[in-house]
């Protein structure tokens, strides 16, 4: 039972309930292709679906890992403390998605949250800062853009922008 109770199956078992919540609204939207064409519920079907998966995923994994294998934590040359800067990081860089989608729309929070992860994992493998900001720089703008281009124009969905 202690095995149960360990942090990355506690983490993968709140994923799935956060999921649940989440995929119950989907019931109250039209099916996806209830009109031959991908609706509203299409992509949050699948990214539950994805998550599901990965919870299972991890669950299976630790159950399958040896117990000093599970106890030792993350380590960095570059970064120390990685395994407590990089979820702090993804969490606060997510947060700062949701709020200037809010406010600066797509385009600006993709960017930017984009920029911000490839740089922190970029930066943890080379510790190149230049080298890490050029290759975030070009990530944002490409996973901007493709992210713009599938959503608009392969959906027709629509992206808030930030407007004047």
């Amino acid at each position: 039972m202690t095995r149960l109770l360990r942090g990355q199956v506690v983490f993968a078992l709140g994923l799935a309930a956060l999921n649940t919540v989440y995929a119950s609204q989907l019931l109250q939207m039209d099916r996806p292709f209830a009109n031959g064409e991908p609706g509203p519920a299409f992509l949050p079907l699948i990214l539950c679906g994805f998550m599901y998966v990965a919870s299972i995923i991890i669950v299976v994994g630790e159950f399958r890992t040896a117990a000093a294998a599970r106890e030792s934590a993350p380590q960095s040359d570059v970064i120390s403390r990685i395994a407590l800067i990089g979820p702090a990081l993804t969490i606060s860089a997510t947060a700062l998605f949701i709020v200037t989608f809010f406010y600066f729309g797509y385009l600006v929070s993709a960017a930017v949250f984009t920029f911000i992860v490839s740089l922190f994992f970029n930066y943890e493998k080379s510790g190149d800062l230049k080298r890490s900001s050029l290759i975030a720089l070009i990530t944002a703008f490409t996973v901007t853009l493709f992210g713009w281009l599938f959503f608009v124009k392969l959906f027709g969905l629509y992206l808030p922008v930030w407007e004047l």
